[in-house]
């Protein structure tokens, strides 16, 4: 998903993505629950990166249960900032790559 800096609002490009997302968990009812992750890179304070997160992944549940149609008690979104990263943060290519959200089927 893209979402504009420093911001939780999703991007339009994202739409696509995120109907196939819904149709996919519509289609899989044995999918029953889904935790959408908010990560960041570590640039800023780990607080705002945190809250930022949150929004970010709050922001794609709400996108799934209002524009897909899926059920939110499928869903749990969760933000864990710069806590998880799969990337050095020296850089900004590595930096970008940390600044995501992650889907996980938890059940």
């Amino acid at each position: 998903m893209q979402f504009d800096s420093d911001q939780a609002r999703i991007r339009p490009e994202s739409d696509a993505l995120l109907r196939e997302v819904a149709r996919v968990l519509l289609e899989h009812p044995e999918i029953r629950r889904l935790r959408i992750e908010g990560h960041t890179d570590s640039a800023g304070s780990k607080v705002r990166n945190v809250k930022l997160s949150q929004r970010r992944a709050a922001a794609v549940k709400q996108w799934l249960v209002e524009k897909g149609g899926v059920d939110a008690a499928r869903l749990e979104a969760e933000g864990y900032g710069p806590a998880r990263p799969i990337a050095e943060n020296e850089t900004e290519a590595s930096r970008a790559k940390n600044r995501r959200v992650e889907l996980l089927v938890i059940d």
